[in-house]
């Protein structure tokens, strides 16, 4: 016996963190309403943060973010997209917390270079992309799909559109891709001067 389940709509949810204030009942049901929001966007957020923080960093601007979402919410949140309401809470910290290390985030489309250490630089990309080309290949003969999946998700594709295309199930995808960037990394560190 199977049991259906509706999912209730993120500004529902969101509705419902704006009225955690009224009572001790309110509070725990948008605590609980935002535990569902957070289930919901935490993975997809930590990979946008992971493209614009060090490792170091991810995980204190990943709950900084889910802060500043649980704060701003009854106030500044009109409905809509919330995942794209998020993002835009996460740039916003993630330019916070790049001024407080004092240096100013790069916009879009923007490079900054050094001209003093360029060409120590470009070795050293040169060096990183050359091992990496050799880790790709190592992790094409241990396993194609996953191979094929890293390919993918670093030229774009959503795991969506990749678990459509392949037949995958998107859990195990994830789990993969994490699976091999970590080995990747320690493999491009293990062969990079």
């Amino acid at each position: 016996m199977t049991q259906d389940t509706v999912e209730i709509p993120d500004d529902e949810l969101a509705a419902t963190l704006a009225t955690r204030g009224e009572s001790a009942q309110a509070r725990t049901r948008a605590e609980a309403a935002f535990r569902t929001l957070y289930d919901r966007h935490a993975k997809r957020l930590l990979a946008f943060l992971g493209g614009r923080v060090n490792a170091a960093a991810l995980d204190d601007v990943h709950q900084d973010v889910w802060a500043k979402v649980w704060q701003a919410v009854p106030t500044r949140y009109h409905g809509g997209n919330f995942r794209a309401w998020v993002h835009q809470v996460a740039r916003n910290v993630v330019i916070d917390h790049g001024r407080k290390r004092g240096f100013a985030p790069l916009t879009e489309g923007e490079n900054v270079v050094d001209h003093r250490q360029a060409d120590d630089a470009t070795a050293v990309e040169a060096e990183r992309r050359a091992a990496l080309a050799k880790c790709l290949q190592k992790l094409e003969r241990a396993n194609a799909a996953v191979a094929d999946l890293v390919r993918s998700r670093v030229a774009g594709e959503s795991y969506d559109s990749y678990c459509t295309r392949t037949g995958m199930p998107s859990d195990k995808a994830y789990r993969a891709f994490h699976q091999a960037k970590a080995q990747l990394q320690a493999c491009v560190e293990g062969i990079s001067p």
